[in-house]
């Protein structure tokens, strides 16, 4: 393990492991159905990187494949162009759990179990937080996120792809409800991908604030069309009973209406540099007799490209 001497030592890769141990049960507590989470494959494209600053390219252009009856080379090609690259900055997460010395030598677990426990849900949070609260829940023309490639917010009425088309939106208003929702996924289907064609987006997830959760499921979940006096079958849970329903608490600090669909393999990605990783310093190296837990990650999520998602703000248009 990181800084620990075995052979000086032992004892510590004892300690360390007793408190990741710990740590491991806290975040498997944390599971929660129905939450969000920054590592969800279906919200977040998942990537890596392999320095502090992952640079991607977005690919596109050409429209639909040429139809031909002879041989002839197609006349259209996809092309690479300068607006369409990315450097993404990757941050570190940091915290420093400090425990006494004296905490370890009379066996006070259950303190140090409680310090670790809120440690490794803070950690979870932190994550979480900056995917959702800092990114997607910032993603209108009024947030505070970084722009997309072609240099609009991530939900906008006119983006840009690599074809050269314009106009493209993907950002709507009015609350959740069975129309409006109907609108928000529909728009998801007629939208231009990169290469300019309609690909057919089909939602793989509606995604609310936490106060909005109820009225999400209901609208999407309900055997019964939702609010209404007839017995009509629900259209989306019959038509997408896969579509995942969640709501992440960080999105209702930005704002309490807004609500997400989208496809996954989206243009909204996730890079790990380094996965949330621990290492214990012994007392002996610090001035107050304490052992330092002390917990690393390495990420960055990014608004890379608007392809795949849709969103309204939830106001009454």
């Amino acid at each position: 393990m990181y800084g620990i001497n075995q052979a000086s030592a032992p004892g510590l890769i004892l300690v360390k492991t007793a408190l990741d141990e710990l740590l491991d049960q806290a975040m498997a507590e944390n599971a929660v159905t129905g939450k969000a989470e920054a590592t969800d494959p279906v919200i977040f494209s998942q990537g890596e990187a392999d320095n502090a600053a992952k640079n991607t390219a977005v690919l596109g252009g050409g429209g639909y494949f040429d139809m031909t009856l002879d041989d002839q080379a197609p006349n259209k090609s996809a092309a690479i162009t300068a607006s369409a690259l990315r450097t993404s900055l990757v941050a570190q997460f940091k915290k420093n759990l400090p425990i006494p010395r004296t905490f370890m030598q009379d066996q006070q677990q259950d303190a140090v179990e409680r310090a670790v426990n809120q440690q490794a849900k803070t950690w979870l949070a932190s994550r979480d937080r900056n995917a959702f609260g800092n990114q997607i829940a910032q993603g209108f023309p009024s947030g505070t996120a970084a722009t997309t490639v072609d240099g609009n917010s991530l939900y906008n009425t006119n983006h840009s792809n690599q074809n050269g088309d314009s106009g493209i939106d993907n950002y709507y208003t009015g609350v959740l409800n069975d129309p409006n929702l109907n609108t928000l996924i529909n728009a998801l289907r007629l939208q231009l991908s990169q290469t300019g064609v309609v690909i057919g987006y089909e939602p793989k997830y509606l995604l609310t604030p936490s106060i909005l959760h109820q009225t999400g499921m209901a609208t999407a979940k309900s055997v019964l069309r939702a609010g209404t006096g007839n017995n009509d079958l629900n259209y989306w849970s019959e038509m997408y009973p896969g579509m995942k329903v969640v709501y992440s608490p960080f999105i209702d600090a930005v704002s309490t209406t807004a609500y997400f669909v989208g496809t996954n393999n989206s243009g909204v990605y996730r890079f790990e540099r380094e996965a949330f990783f621990t290492t214990l310093v012994n007392w002996e190296t610090s001035e107050n007799d304490q052992y330092t837990y002390k917990m690393r990650a390495r990420e960055v999520v990014d608004l890379i490209e608007y392809s795949g998602t849709a969103a309204s703000d939830g106001t009454v248009s």
